[in-house]
């Protein structure tokens, strides 16, 4: 039923971006500006059609974007009870490590000091965050709940050593780069709208924007899940790289076996789900470390 939803609001959103684009079009064609002042009986042809066109893309993308991050009904928690502050061995050796690593980093003070960690039933695995008391109490390390009492000591230095290179890691142009080429066919018809502006007219400019602009725009919204994909996977090669080339690959074995629901769900999607979807799985990030791997050292092999 999920699917059938995202594939329906997904057409639906379609059906308004195709609506906006020829009205979009038409207006251009005639035209018009837009300035509601000179909007004549001729304009009204477009601009109905458009405005209405806008809505459907508007509601049906939103519906479609929910239905494609929604993840499994869970019971649902008072907001007050979804958070466990832990007391425990574990928890203070999960905060000397965090504070150890953020020590090195330009980060807050109330975030270098956290004192307290808080276990979450609402936070996913791959998340890590702090939750912000006030300006003069150190922030409080929200972690998944499904980690809780499942992972080594090292396996927490991986797991949080792995977090934060992510947020300055090395290599930033490599790492960048699927972004950049799925943005890249929007940057050109952008600056070429602007060249013919100043070359030609506006109202030049206005026709090829109607035109060419909004297909791009598709094009990047299509291209942005694998984009992101691309990249979350590159930042977890580069972190392998400082990590030890097997010590992150093993984390991401022992995280799936824990057999977590958001993970065995995001193993699940199939179809536009999968193919827009921005995070990888754990399947997808084990797999990438893997060919990482095997490039480099043909006779190496990993097992999943």
């Amino acid at each position: 039923m999920a699917s059938l939803g995202l594939r329906f609001y997904t057409v639906a959103a379609l059906v308004g971006f195709g609506i906006v684009w020829s009205s979009g079009i038409y207006l251009a064609l005639i035209g018009f500006r837009g300035n509601p002042a000179d909007c004549s009986s001729s304009c009204l042809l477009g601009a109905v059609p458009e405005g209405l066109g806008w809505l459907l893309f508007l509601v049906s993308g939103y519906r479609a974007f929910a239905s494609l991050f929604a993840y499994p009904r869970r019971e649902k928690v008072k907001r007050g009870k979804s958070l466990e502050i832990g007391h425990g061995s574990e928890e203070e050796r999960i905060l000397e490590i965090t504070r150890e690593i953020l020590a090195h980093r330009r980060v807050a003070k109330r975030l270098r000091n956290v004192a307290t960690l808080a276990w979450s039933d609402t936070q996913r695995w791959d998340w890590l965050r702090f939750k912000w008391q006030s300006y003069r109490k150190p922030s409080i390390l929200l972690v998944s709940a499904g980690l809780r009492g499942r992972l080594e000591l090292e396996d927490w230095k991986t797991y949080l050593s792995w977090h934060y290179l992510q947020h300055k890691p090395r290599q930033t142009l490599y790492v960048a780069q699927p972004m950049l080429r799925a943005m890249l066919p929007l940057i050109l018809f952008i600056a070429v709208a602007a060249s013919l502006t100043v070359n030609i007219g506006q109202y030049a400019s206005i026709l090829f924007g109607s035109i060419f602009v909004p297909p791009a725009l598709l094009l990047f919204v299509y291209q942005f899940g694998p984009s992101m994909r691309k990249l979350f996977l590159r930042l977890d090669t580069v972190a392998a790289e400082s990590l030890g080339r097997m010590t992150l690959f093993s984390l991401f074995q022992k995280i799936d076996g824990l057999k977590l629901p958001e993970n065995e769900n995001a193993k699940k999607r199939v179809g536009w789900s999968a193919h827009l979807s921005p995070e990888p799985n754990i399947t997808e990030r084990m797999a990438n470390l893997q060919g990482a791997f095997q490039s480099r050292s043909p006779n190496s092999q990993v097992h999943i």
